[in-house]
């Protein structure tokens, strides 16, 4: 089996984990996610807070209730980076031009729409055009980070070239 062809099945199957992830998020009935993004949040104070075992229970509470914002909005973002990365790079194992970018970039939105709907149908979720806006910067900042990465690559690699031929 070709390098190339092993690159587009690990991608396509690292696109469909992440999908699934997403989606799988989306399902959670809304005290079951609060749940678990509180439980991640204590995980990081833990790991980066001073002496937060230390606190008393009112203090931890309400320390990581005033993340809990935060960290939710980052992890959208982060999910949908992945996800736009992941599709870009799938897409510039066919060919590296804009138009593959604009195409992962564009798929990612949908799904961050589609995952949006999908919590319509969820008990305590709603729909929230700021999450969209969110999952899209992410979406933006993945599909550019590909870019940025392919670039690089491309470089090093007609550098290379040139210095066979050279030497």
């Amino acid at each position: 089996m070709k390098k190339q062809k092993l690159f587009r099945i690990i991608l396509a199957l690292l696109i469909v984990l992440n999908m699934t992830a997403i989606f799988c998020l989306s399902a959670q009935e809304a005290v079951q996610s609060n749940e678990t993004s509180e439980g991640f949040i204590t995980l990081i104070c833990k790991a980066f807070v001073g002496r937060f075992d230390s606190l008393v229970p009112e203090k931890q509470e309400s320390l990581v209730e005033s993340l809990s914002f935060v960290v939710r909005k980052a992890a959208h973002m982060t999910e949908f980076a992945m996800l736009s990365f992941l599709c870009s790079l799938f897409a510039a194992s066919y060919c590296v031009k804009p138009k593959g970018f604009a195409l992962a970039l564009a798929f990612t939105v949908l799904y961050a729409v589609s995952d949006e709907v999908h919590q319509l149908f969820v008990e305590g979720r709603s729909c929230q055009l700021s999450d969209v806006c969110v999952d899209s910067v992410g979406a933006l900042l993945g599909a550019g980070a590909a870019a940025l990465i392919c670039l690089v690559v491309i470089r090093i690699s007609v550098r290379k070239k040139r210095n066979v031929h050279i030497g």
